[in-house]
């Protein structure tokens, strides 16, 4: 998004990039049970904790109401950070935890420490990017 916003200067409007998590779509649920047999890194994915479509609907609406929207634009927005900081939920009413969060990162694993942890403590967006440049 910090490249279009670049190349297109003179054109009003907010570019931004937005990254859910896990998202329950049609192949995914499908497929939960094969899915949910699958290990990554010694973790089983879950796909009832997974995002719904509509998660992501619900955070560009919550964009297109942002008055500072211009103040987002170029960078690269989570889901669930935006459900956090516009307050909204999915669907049936569940809060999805930031991929920026150890909090997150932790509850499947190691549950206990994950609950000793506050949801406010986020790694910076450039440790991820840094982290996920060399799948690239």
């Amino acid at each position: 998004s910090s490249g279009i916003n670049a190349e297109w200067p003179l054109r009003p409007g907010a570019f931004v990039s937005l990254w859910p998590g896990l998202v329950q779509t049609e192949y995914i649920v499908e497929n939960k049970e094969t899915l949910e047999k699958a290990t990554v890194n010694g973790v089983r994915m879950n796909v009832s904790k997974a995002e719904t479509v509509e998660y992501a609907g619900r955070a560009i609406v919550g964009l297109m109401n942002d008055r500072t929207i211009m103040k987002k634009t170029g960078k690269t927005m989570m889901t669930a950070d935006l459900g956090a900081e516009y307050g909204f939920t999915d669907i049936d009413g569940r809060k999805h935890g930031s991929l920026r969060a150890p909090k997150t990162w932790l509850s499947s694993r190691f549950p206990w420490l994950a609950a000793l942890l506050p949801s406010f403590i986020k790694v910076p967006w450039s440790w991820i990017v840094g982290a996920m440049h060399h799948y690239y």
